[in-house]
């Protein structure tokens, strides 16, 4: 019963040590997942898990194996699958990824090996190596605690952006190299003699430098396509607000056009009016006077705070819900200077084009864009949120990620307005809203620097 329980200790050790890596698969996407299916992929990872630490055990007390350490590496060898398999079962989209995780996985995994195998026949050289099986278990799990946190780095930034950049037919070309040098390892390991596998510790060095200068290229070649991307959205943005400051131009000149046309009637109104009152009609000069305040407020540009930027584009982005039959809420009180309106404005440009590109994919009786931007003491506080049935997956920044196209960017600029001015920026969905929270010191931008 003692031996029993001892192995069951050491399968227990060994699948777990199996599972850090297992958990590459779907950690650097775990960012896309909604929070439903990331509960629901927890329990099927902790019923696999068990599944597994119960079949590796079963199989051990069929004696199918010469030693128990053929038989955990042997079990080593399939054990990836089910954890492979259900990582893309919940990121579909991402399969091309997984692919290309799992062949780094094969490669690094055969450097541990021949690693781990050099060091104790180099350590006990007299002691079988069949007998040591705990301790290599032990080594090799080291190995891949010291490596994971640096590989989870490296693949969740190398993935962040998959979507957005829309790279998937680089990544169709790239994972060949590692997916070819992975079923050469694989067929090193399978299909020719131990022996000859285990002397090539020099080759699994030069390996491992492969795998460093692969994905330092691959790294290298995002830099440089984010940098593009980040190129792209700036130009977008100065685009939005040349156009945005030429629709409330167009805006305001239209205003004065209705005015003066008014103006030009007015006689004609007061001749209107003089005759209501000639005949005692109250009720007619009443609606009359009415239609007319009904027509002035139609020819006076809204104002919605006494910041001029802001207040432009709150009047031209909110004009435009509006015409679109979006309701829209409004409750804005910012001051009239404050020492980075430019760059505010552009932040709540983009963000109220979001919400409208957001709004127009609801159905019409559940759309609503609401405004609320409020000073306090030295605090700006200001809230953007829509009405918004879909999932908005978040970076690991906490920002929305999302490959609709001509989507998102108003988030890239927020993360600059962020950085900047070191704003707290809070987004999330609660209720069928998305919604964006920002808050900034009002203090002048060069005691920020």
């Amino acid at each position: 019963m003692k031996a029993f329980f001892v192995s069951l200790g050491i399968t227990t050790i060994y699948t777990l040590v199996l599972q850090i890596f297992y958990s590459l698969q779907i950690l650097p996407f775990r960012n896309f997942l909604e929070q439903k299916q990331k509960r629901q992929l927890a329990a099927c990872w902790a019923i696999m898990v068990l599944l597994e630490i119960i079949g590796f055990q079963f199989l051990l007390g069929q004696d199918i194996f010469p030693s128990h350490a053929a038989a955990y590496w042997a079990m080593g060898y399939v054990g990836w699958l089910p954890p492979f398999l259900l990582s893309l079962w919940f990121t579909k989209p991402f399969w091309i990824g997984h692919l290309f995780i799992l062949s780094f996985r094969i490669l690094l995994t055969s450097c541990f090996y021949t690693f781990m195998r050099h060091f104790f026949l180099a350590a006990f050289p007299d002691t079988p190596f069949e007998d040591l099986y705990l301790e290599e278990i032990l080594f090799y799990g080291g190995l891949c605690l010291i490596s994971f946190p640096f590989l989870l780095r490296f693949f969740t930034n190398v993935f962040s952006h998959f979507q957005e950049a829309s790279t998937r037919r680089y990544w169709r070309s790239i994972t060949i190299i590692p997916m070819l040098l992975a079923i050469d390892t694989l067929y090193i390991s399978l299909y020719d003699s131990q022996e000859q596998y285990f002397s090539l510790l020099g080759a699994r060095f030069f390996l491992l430098a492969v795998i460093v200068l692969l994905m330092a290229s691959v790294r290298s070649g995002q830099v440089e396509v984010y940098e593009e991307l980040d190129t792209y959205e700036k130009n977008h943005t100065l685009h939005q607000q040349l156009v945005s400051a030429a629709n409330y131009v167009e805006m305001s000149r239209d205003s004065k056009r209705r005015m003066a046309a008014i103006y030009q009637e007015r006689r004609e109104h007061l001749t209107k009016l003089l005759t209501f009152v000639q005949c005692r009609d109250r009720d007619g000069v009443l609606a009359y006077i009415e239609s007319l305040g009904t027509e002035f407020d139609r020819t006076k540009l809204p104002r919605y705070c006494q910041n001029v930027l802001i207040n432009a584009v709150l009047t031209v982005y909110l004009s435009r819900a509006k015409e679109e039959g979006i309701p829209v809420t409004a409750a804005v009180d910012l001051p009239e200077e404050i020492p980075f309106s430019g760059d505010l404005s552009i932040v709540l440009s983009n963000l109220l084009e979001n919400a409208l590109l957001a709004s127009r994919r609801q159905p019409p009786d559940c759309r609503n864009i609401t405004v609320v931007a409020r000073r306090q003491g030295g605090m700006l506080n200001i809230l953007v949120k829509n009405l918004f049935a879909g999932f908005v997956p978040l970076d690991g920044d906490g920002l929305p990620v999302t490959h609709v196209t001509g989507h998102g960017l108003g988030m890239k600029s927020l993360a600059r307005f962020r950085d900047k001015y070191e704003a707290g920026v809070l987004c999330q969905q609660k209720d069928g809203w998305f919604i964006t929270y920002l808050q900034v010191s009002m203090a002048p931008a060069e005691s920020l620097d």
